[in-house]
C-alpha cells in the first residue's frame, strides 16, 4: 500500500455537535484500503464540536485515516472553508462532506476505482439519497437523464447543467482538476456550490456515472438553507450566488442549450425560493424575482430553447416572460406548474390562438373585406415607417461629438479583430469616449453598450469615428463628420463580391452586390493585412487605393507576440481540454456558398475533412481541434472520435492557432494569419471544381500555396509527415512586417482624424465669430 493519500475527504465544521460523530463513523467505517485523509475545518463553532472531533480522532485506530484538524477560530463560511480544504488536500481526489451527512461504507472504494480507471476522468458522480434520522429511512428522489448513461463525455457533461439539485457533495473530483481549471466555491454567501457546480460540468472532459447510492442527506430543520427566512440572507445571497455562476457561461460551453439549462434552474430556484425561504413581503418577493430575471438577461440575452420543454419554460424562455420582466405572469405561471393545470392553460391558449388566427383568416379572405383589409394595412405600414423616419431624423439631427469611438464587432460579438483593437484603444480613452457594442460581459460595463439598445442609437449618431468588422446594416446611415473604419475579418483567398459571380448567392438575393456596394460606399478606411490583400480588396470591393490601409490586422499583431508563449499555450490547452502530449492539428474550413439556405440534412458535406481517416495514416501521436464554421455542422460520420476536439465558439481563433501543431483549412483566410507565425498549414480541397461554380479562388494565390494543397486524406497526411511546409516561402506581398505595430497604426488613424475634425469645429466656430 501507498504512502501516498488516494483520498482527501474535506469536513467543514459549525456548530455540529448533534451529528458530526455518526458523520465520522461513516468514514471510519470505509472498506478502502489505501491512504487517505479527513481534513476538518473548524468554522468558528460554539458548541462542543471540536471537542467531540478530538476525541473522536484520538480513539480512531484505523492506520490508513490521516486527520487533520484546522481550527483557526474564525466563521468564514462553508465555501471559503471548503477553499482551504482544497488548497492544504494532498489527496490524488477529493470528497466534499457535510458536518450532518454520512457516506456508504463502499463509497470511496467504488467511486475512487471509477475515477481513476483512465486519466480522462475529472470526476465521478454517484446517487444520492435523503436521510431521515428519527426513522433511519431513506428516500431516493433523482430522476436525472444522466443516469442513463455509463460516463458522461465531453458536451454531455453539461447534462449535469439540466439537473434538479445542484449538489457538489454527491461527487469525487480529480485534485488536479480543480487546481488546473482553478474551480472554487463563492465566498462569503449561501448557495456558494453554485458556482463551482457549474464551472465543474463546463470543464470536466470525462465524467463516469455511478448508480449506487454512495451519499446520504441528513434531513434536519438546523441545516443552513432551513434557517433564517424572515432575515434577507437567502435573497442576498441566492442573487450573489447566480450572478457568479451565470458568469462562468462567459468562457463558452459546448452544447448549445446549456445557457437553457442552467438559467431554467436559476428561474425555478427563484419562484420556489421567493414563496419559501423569504420574509413574507410580496414587494420583497417581487423584486427578487424580478432581479433574477435581469441576471438572467444580462448574462444570457439569446436562449436558445430545445424542442419539447415543459410550458413552464417555453413561457419563460420562448414567450418573453422572463425576457419582459413579467413578475406577475411568471408568478400565474408557477401556481398553475404546481397544480399541474398548466398543459390545460397552455393547451387552451393554442386553441384560443387557433380560433383567432380563424377569424382572422376569414376575414382576410372575405372578398368583400379584402380593400378594407389591404387599406388598413397599408395605413398602419405607413404609420410604421414614419415613425422610423422621425426617430432616424431626430438621430440624425444629434450633434456629433468629437473624440467618440464605437466599435462594433463582427455579429456584435468581442472577438476577432475588434477585440484586440479595443483591449488596446480602451488604455487611451476613457468610457465616455470609447464604447464596444456587446452583450458580451468581458467587455467592462463603463464601456460597454447592449445592441440595437436606445443608448446605442444616442452613442452610434453622436459618434466621430465608427470602427466595424463586417457589413454595416444598411438601416444604420452615416452623418456627416463621422469617419467609418472597416477591420474586416480576413484577407480574401476565396474570391469576394465583384471578384466572383457569386452564382448561389445573387440567385437568392439578386440585390445582393448592389447592397453591399452601398455599404462599402460609406467606409473612409478598409484595414488590410498585407499588400496581397490590399490588392484583393481594390478589385472585389471595387473600393479605391487610398482607402484601403495596410497596417496590418491587431489579432495578428497578438499572434505575433504570444504565439511563442510557453506558459500561455500551456495554460489555453488545460483551459479547453486538449492534452499537452501530442501535436495538434487545428482544423478550419470555411463554409459553403452551395449549402446556403440548404436544410441541414441536404446540405453536401463530401469536401470534409474525415478524421478517422487522416488519423489512421497519422497515428496515435495526433489529435484534432474541429474548428467548423458557424454555418456548419460537422457530419455523423466525423462524430464519437476521441482524439478529435471540439472547442466552443467563445474561444478566440488566434488562440488556437497559436497552440497548434499544424494548421488544415480548405479556402479561408486562416492561413494569412498563420504566414506571419511561420506555423505549417496545409490544404485538403476536394470539391474545387463545384466550389468555383458557386465563387471560386483567385487563381495566383492558388498557384502560390500549390504544393500544400491536397485531394485526399492519404495525400495530406503524407504531406503532413514528410514536412513539405519547410520548403514553402511565402510571397513577400503576403507579410506585413510592420504586424507588430498593427494596433498603434490604427490608433494614429483615428487620433488624426480626430483631431482634424476638432480643428473643423474650430475653424467653423471662428468664421460664426467673425459673421457676427
Amino acid at each position: 500500500m501507498s504512502n501516498k493519500m488516494k483520498v482527501s475527504i474535506i469536513i467543514p465544521v459549525y456548530n455540529a455537535e448533534e451529528f458530526i460523530i455518526e458523520t465520522l463513523e461513516s468514514v471510519e467505517k470505509q472498506t478502502f484500503k489505501e491512504n487517505f485523509e479527513v481534513i476538518l475545518i473548524n468554522d468558528g463553532s460554539e458548541d462542543n464540536s471540536v471537542n467531540l472531533i478530538n476525541d473522536f480522532i484520538a480513539n480512531s485506530e484505523k492506520e490508513n485515516i490521516h486527520y487533520k484538524m484546522h481550527d483557526d477560530g474564525e466563521n468564514k463560511g462553508q465555501g471559503a472553508r471548503r477553499n482551504l480544504g482544497i488548497d492544504i488536500a494532498t489527496g490524488e481526489s477529493i470528497l466534499f462532506l457535510d458536518s450532518d451527512d454520512l457516506i456508504e461504507d463502499t463509497t470511496l472504494d467504488i467511486a475512487y476505482k471509477r475515477l481513476s480507471g483512465t486519466k480522462e476522468n475529472d470526476f465521478v458522480i454517484f446517487e444520492w439519497a435523503y436521510y431521515y434520522p428519527e426513522t433511519g429511512e431513506t428516500k431516493y428522489v433523482n430522476k436525472e437523464k444522466y443516469n442513463l448513461k455509463l460516463a458522461l463525455y465531453r458536451n454531455t457533461v453539461e447534462m449535469l447543467l439540466g439537473c434538479s439539485t445542484y449538489f457538489s457533495v454527491n461527487k469525487l473530483y480529480k485534485r488536479s482538476f480543480l487546481q488546473r481549471h482553478q474551480i472554487r466555491y463563492g465566498e462569503g454567501y449561501i448557495y456558494e456550490d453554485f458556482e463551482f457546480y457549474v464551472a465543474c460540468a463546463l470543464k470536466a472532459y470525462r465524467v463516469p456515472v455511478i448508480s449506487n447510492i454512495l451519499y446520504k442527506v441528513r434531513v434536519h430543520d438546523k441545516s443552513t438553507t432551513k434557517t433564517d427566512y424572515t432575515s434577507t440572507k437567502h435573497r442576498d445571497s441566492f442573487l450573489i450566488a447566480i450572478e457568479n455562476a451565470a458568469s462562468k457561461l462567459q468562457d463558452g460551453y459546448r452544447d448549445q442549450y446549456t445557457p437553457y439549462q442552467v438559467n431554467k434552474y436559476f428561474i425555478y430556484r427563484a419562484l420556489l425560493y421567493s414563496e419559501k425561504r423569504l420574509p413574507n413581503n410580496k414587494n420583497m418577493r417581487n423584486d427578487f424575482i424580478k432581479s433574477t430575471m435581469k441576471i438572467i438577461n444580462e448574462y444570457s440575452p439569446n436562449i436558445k430553447v430545445p424542442n419539447g420543454v415543459l410550458p413552464l419554460y417555453n413561457y419563460a424562455f420562448s414567450k418573453g416572460v422572463v425576457k419582459n420582466l413579467d413578475v406577475a405572469e411568471m408568478k400565474k405561471l408557477f401556481k398553475l406548474h404546481k397544480k399541474n393545470k398548466i398543459n390545460f392553460y397552455y393547451t387552451r391558449e393554442i386553441e384560443k390562438n387557433k380560433r383567432k388566427n380563424k377569424v382572422i383568416n376569414k376575414v382576410k379572405n372575405n372578398y368583400y373585406l379584402k380593400p378594407l383589409v389591404y387599406n388598413t394595412r397599408r395605413k398602419v405600414h405607413a404609420k410604421r415607417n414614419k415613425k422610423r423616419a422621425n426617430e432616424i431624423e431626430n438621430y440624425m439631427s444629434l450633434k456629433v461629438k468629437s473624440g467618440n469611438i464605437i466599435m462594433m464587432g463582427f455579429d456584435y460579438q468581442y472577438r476577432g479583430n475588434s477585440k484586440y483593437l479595443f483591449d488596446y484603444l480602451k488604455d487611451l480613452y476613457e468610457p465616455e469616449n470609447l464604447k464596444f457594442v456587446t452583450f458580451d460581459k468581458k467587455v467592462p460595463e463603463e464601456y460597454r453598450i447592449n445592441p440595437k439598445s436606445k443608448e446605442f442609437f444616442n452613442y452610434f449618431y453622436t459618434s466621430n469615428i465608427v470602427i466595424c468588422e463586417s457589413w454595416i446594416p444598411a438601416a444604420f446611415r452615416k452623418k456627416k463628420g463621422q469617419k467609418w473604419i472597416q477591420l474586416w475579418h480576413g484577407t480574401p483567398f476565396k474570391k469576394m463580391l465583384f471578384d466572383s459571380n457569386e452564382a448561389t448567392m445573387l440567385s437568392l438575393n439578386p440585390n445582393h452586390k448592389v447592397k453591399m456596394k452601398n455599404d462599402i460606399a460609406r467606409w473612409d478606411y478598409l484595414i488590410a493585412d498585407s499588400e496581397k490583400a490590399k490588392q484583393k480588396f481594390k478589385t472585389s470591393f471595387d473600393i479605391s487605393s487610398d482607402k484601403v490601409i495596410t497596417s496590418g490586422y491587431p489579432r495578428n499583431e497578438w499572434l505575433k507576440e504570444n504565439h511563442s508563449n510557453e506558459e500561455l499555450v500551456r495554460e489555453i490547452k488545460i483551459k479547453n481540454n486538449i492534452p499537452l502530449d501530442k501535436k495538434i492539428i487545428l482544423y478550419a474550413p470555411t463554409w459553403r456558398d452551395y449549402n446556403y439556405k440548404i436544410a441541414e440534412s441536404k446540405k453536401d458535406k463530401d469536401y470534409m475533412l474525415q478524421f478517422r481517416k487522416i488519423l489512421n495514416h497519422l497515428g496515435n501521436d495526433y489529435c484534432i481541434i474541429n474548428k467548423a464554421h458557424s454555418m456548419d455542422t460537422q457530419p455523423s460520420w466525423n462524430n464519437g472520435i476521441t482524439q478529435v476536439y471540439t472547442v466552443n465558439d467563445k474561444v478566440e481563433t488566434q488562440e488556437l492557432i497559436a497552440i497548434s501543431d499544424v494548421i488544415i483549412s480548405d479556402y479561408s483566410s486562416i492561413y494569412f494569419d498563420a504566414i506571419h507565425i511561420d506555423k505549417p498549414f496545409y490544404f485538403l480541397i476536394k470539391d474545387y471544381p463545384k466550389f468555383n461554380l458557386s465563387r471560386g479562388v483567385y487563381l495566383d494565390m492558388y498557384n502560390d500555396i500549390l504544393k500544400l494543397v491536397a485531394k485526399d486524406e492519404a495525400e495530406l497526411a503524407k504531406k503532413i509527415k514528410t514536412n513539405v511546409f519547410k520548403d514553402f516561402k511565402a510571397p513577400e506581398n503576403y507579410i506585413n512586417k510592420n504586424i507588430e505595430n498593427a494596433n498603434e497604426s490604427i490608433a494614429q488613424i483615428i487620433s488624426e482624424n480626430i483631431k482634424q475634425d476638432e480643428k473643423s469645429i474650430e475653424i467653423n466656430h471662428s468664421n460664426s465669430m467673425q459673421q457676427v
